[in-house]
């Protein structure tokens, strides 16, 4: 019989750690592909992550990463940032800058709020347009601190290498 595995539980039965975020670090700088290569595929997959795809970024982070030439690995291992823990933060972040972008008020939800196919839409277009800002600042800043520190680390590994 098969134990059912709950989302903050790995197999040992312990939560994840900063031993896994490390071990999620470490399967990045180990691929093999040039640093812009894989700093892109990072960007890509941080953009569709934190874009309101509820669950199907690695849908179209992989399709970006292949038309960009972009490392399809890291692309798809970076939508992994948005998930059920971090996604509420994204999209309440992303909502107020759409909101401030698009001049929206405050809205209060109700039951009359929500009966109102105009607010939906209001709130839809504030979420989307916010996350949408939110998304390619936060993959400019990722691409560039990913290509700095893969360099460093390929450069680094590169002169352990030939000084053996």
């Amino acid at each position: 019989m098969r134990k059912r595995l709950t989302s903050a539980k790995r197999k040992n039965g312990k939560k994840p750690t900063w031993k896994n975020i490390k071990s999620f670090i470490r399967k990045i700088l180990w691929i093999n592909d040039s640093p812009k290569k894989i700093a892109l595929g990072v960007a890509i997959g941080i953009f569709w992550g934190i874009m309101p795809t509820f669950g199907s970024a690695i849908l179209f982070s992989l399709p970006t990463a292949l038309l960009l030439k972009a490392n399809r690995t890291a692309a798809i291992l970076a939508t992994f940032v948005a998930n059920p823990l971090t996604a509420p933060f994204f999209y309440a972040f992303g909502y107020k800058i759409g909101q401030l972008i698009l001049g929206h008020t405050y809205f209060s939800f109700s039951w009359e709020f929500l009966t109102k196919a105009e607010n939906l839409l209001n709130v839809g277009k504030s979420l989307l347009i916010g996350d949408f800002v939110l998304a390619i600042i936060i993959a400019l800043g990722t691409y560039g601190l990913v290509l700095v520190i893969i360099t460093k680390y390929k450069s680094k590994k590169a002169s352990k290498q030939s000084g053996l």
